[in-house]
């Protein structure tokens, strides 16, 4: 077992210099890269020199790149592509143990320039990409054990400047993606993990001077998950868990209304799902939330004028429950609550308000006792207005208030 540890952890270095290699440059890969490649190869042979133990490693390596060049009296354009490649498997085997580990990664990058002098614009695009993979398995007489992994990222960016319309616009984009995934085996229990997470942003920026305006427009978003699970000959449990988060911003400044308006929106999503289960019974756990956000500013300074908004909105519910061979109970509770606060102000008069509203929900069932759920909302709301003309001045004061309940019961028959 030392011997199959010790093999993964040199192949596991073997790994990562060959991937860092494949992302080089071609001249990298060469002399370079082979020497070090040669020095761990005898670095493993030297340990796992064993007569019990066979190793196998093969590698691969490959990158290439392409330049293009057009010209004409009126316009110009460039294309440059790159791309790198690389691979390793290595293998031991023993009489008692087995291990092996298999990783791979790709990169690539891509430029595209166009200059139109007859149109007046400028144009370029980069894109770049890069890729990798492993996976490592040990097995043994009474236990086996499993881990694979994938990442992907990725980025672009466009720019486009037209001179004819007085106009630059610039978009950007990036992307990453994740995933592992780990097992074990052996004769009384398993148990597995897996897990992924993705998260990408967007930028794009508008300047148009013709117009005097300025739009930029920002989104991003990020996802995971993982789910967990345990069995064994009496009791078995599993997780599974997920969230989710959002947010957008779109900013526009007209400078010949000098007027400014900024809208930001963004969520929030998260799950949780679990369940434990034995011989005798069975208990269950889900729970969730979602919480939401709006924002939005505006002034104009021509019109002596501005408002703003904000608002925010949450529920969760939650649910427990239990089950045996006799009886089955469950709970469930629901709360919600949103708020917004909006004011607003013009030359001659401002107003200010707020409404919090709150619901909630509570029930409890079971198969031979008594059930029961209930029911409240309740909103209240404030707001202030004030009017300035000439020598007139007038305020007003407003609350709004109103609750709701209702609940219900309901006894089995003995």
């Amino acid at each position: 077992m030392k011997n199959v540890l010790r093999t993964l952890t040199i192949t596991g270095g073997l790994a990562a210099s060959l991937l860092i290699g494949a992302g080089a440059t071609s001249a990298a890969e060469n002399d370079s890269l082979l020497n070090l490649n040669d020095g761990l190869v005898e670095n493993l042979n030297i340990l796992d020199s064993n007569e019990d133990n066979n190793v196998e490693i093969n590698t691969q390596n490959d990158a290439s790149s392409d330049v293009n060049v057009e010209s004409t009296e009126e316009s110009f354009t460039s294309n440059v592509d790159a791309n790198s490649e690389g691979s390793i498997d290595a293998v031991v085997e023993g009489e008692d143990e087995s291990a092996a580990v298999n990783a791979e990664g790709d990169a690539g990058v891509m430029n595209e320039t166009v200059v139109d002098e007859e149109n007046g614009t400028v144009t370029s695009t980069t894109e770049a990409a890069t890729e990798g993979a492993i996976g490592a398995e040990v097995e043994g007489e009474e236990e086996s054990a499993a881990v694979n992994a994938e990442g992907d990222a990725g980025v672009m960016n466009e720019t486009i400047v037209d001179e004819e319309n007085d106009t630059v616009t610039s978009t950007t984009e990036a992307a990453t993606e994740g995933a592992i995934g780990a097992e074990v085996q052996g004769e009384d229990e398993s148990a597995a993990v897996n897990a992924e997470g993705d998260a990408g942003v967007m930028n794009e920026t508008i300047v148009d001077e013709e117009n005097d305006t300025v739009t930029s427009t920002t989104e991003a978003a990020t996802e995971g998950a993982i789910e967990a699970e345990v069995e064994g000959e009496e009791e078995s449990a599993a997780v599974n868990a997920e969230g989710d988060a959002g947010v957008m911003n779109e900013t526009v400044v007209d400078e010949e209304n000098d007027s400014t308006t900024s809208t930001t929106e963004g969520n929030i999503d998260a799950g949780l799902n679990s369940v434990f289960e034995n011989e005798e019974n069975s208990t269950f756990l889900n729970a969730d939330n979602n919480t939401s956000f709006v924002n939005v500013i505006e002034t104009n300074e021509e019109n002596d004028s501005s408002s703003f908004a904000l608002g925010t909105e949450s529920v969760t519910n939650l649910g427990l429950g239990s089950e045996d061979n006799e009886n089955e109970e469950s709970a469930k509770v629901m709360a919600a609550v949103s708020a917004l606060i909006e004011a607003q102000r013009t030359e001659d008069s401002s107003r200010l308000g707020t409404e919090v509203d709150v619901a909630s929900m509570v029930g409890l069932d079971s198969e031979d006792e008594n059930s029961f759920s209930s029911m409240l909302d309740a909103t209240a709301g404030l707001w202030v207005q004030s009017t300035h003309e000439d020598d007139n001045n007038s305020s007003e004061l407003g609350l709004d208030l109103g609750l709701g309940f209702a609940s219900m019961t309901e006894t089995l028959n003995q």
